[in-house]
């Protein structure tokens, strides 16, 4: 069964602070056919979403750096740019409760359908 693309104007912002992992990322993002912007700090993932108006999905791992930093930029965004996607990747589990609105978390190892789908999904 052929899975239909992404429009290809659309566009993810992939936030990841391991360069490996962002390759990863960015490799999703694409096959699902979207564009994908990088971030690999918060801070920068806010400057971009604060000059960009096209980005429509947040793709970011909640466990950078050790720290619950990639959970702050979840909320933050849901509070400051609400009609954005949350795509959210984590080792650790999370309680449903703690995840924001509209937010989806995906665990580790990564399922690459389950991501391009979502990606998708979300890009629709």
């Amino acid at each position: 069964m052929v899975q239909s693309q992404a429009p290809a104007s659309v566009t993810v912002l992939v936030v990841e602070d391991d360069p490996i992992l962002m390759m990863s990322l960015v490799d999703f993002v694409e096959r699902a056919g979207c564009q994908a912007v990088e971030a690999t700090t918060v801070v920068e993932a806010i400057q971009i979403l604060e000059t960009r108006s096209d980005i429509r999905t947040v793709f970011a791992d909640l466990d950078m750096r050790g720290s619950t930093v990639g959970m702050q930029l979840a909320l933050d965004i849901r509070d400051r740019w609400p009609p954005i996607e949350l795509l959210l990747v984590s080792s650790q589990p999370w309680d449903a409760s703690q995840i924001p609105d509209r937010g989806v978390v995906l665990g580790k190892p990564f399922d690459r359908r389950r991501i391009e789908a979502a990606i998708r999904k979300f890009a629709a």
